[in-house]
């Protein structure tokens, strides 16, 4: 008889919040079924991404052995080229599909080994890199205030991974992002 009563008086309330119930849970059902969760900084919903072969012993056409691989990671690294970069020339060039599963171990893991890992994580480095444009752009565009936005989500995503780095112990325990001086990192 609550219910009643409250319908009279509240009129069509109730069935609307019960209609945006229900299309909230057919929402929640569709992202379940789907797997696909919004970006956090982006409009984004896609599940693209790539897929490592299930083997892990390297293919039987890969005639290289782990110790050239790793010679020619030590050249390239010290060419001044980025573990990712290092990966996608090794694949090209010489038809190395996944150094792990040729070496045993990553591409970051042997530079560290030969002592020829970045002092910043490849990541962090480019982000870093793409604020320093961003705050060079808004010097000479005031009043961009798009770009204004999109520089803060930039330098929150900088100090969540900046976070992450000296949790991981990457990055030392004092290191601090600093908008100012942050063109000498990337110089």
């Amino acid at each position: 008889t609550v219910a009643i009563l409250a319908q009279a008086i509240l009129g069509s309330t109730i069935s609307g919040a019960r209609a945006f119930r229900f299309s909230s849970e057919r929402r929640a059902d569709a992202e379940f079924a789907t797997g696909a969760m919004g970006r956090m900084y982006g409009k984004g919903k896609g599940m693209a991404s790539s897929a490592v072969p299930y083997r892990r012993k390297p293919p039987a056409w890969v005639k290289m052995k782990p110790e050239d691989v790793t010679d020619h990671i030590c050249k390239l690294a010290k060419k001044g080229l980025t573990p990712s970069q290092i990966g996608v020339t090794l694949r090209d060039s010489f038809g190395i599909p996944q150094v792990g599963t040729v070496t045993g171990s990553k591409i970051l893991r042997i530079l560290k080994t030969n002592g020829l890992a970045p002092t910043l994580p490849e990541d962090l480095y480019y982000l870093i890199k793409k604020a320093v444009s961003m705050r060079k752009h808004l010097d000479k565009n005031r009043k961009d205030k798009d770009s204004k936005f999109r520089l803060i989500l930039v330098e929150s995503r900088i100090h969540r991974l900046a976070r992450y780095y000296k949790r991981v112990k990457s990055l030392p325990a004092t290191w601090k992002y600093v908008s100012a001086t942050a063109s000498a990192l990337v110089a």
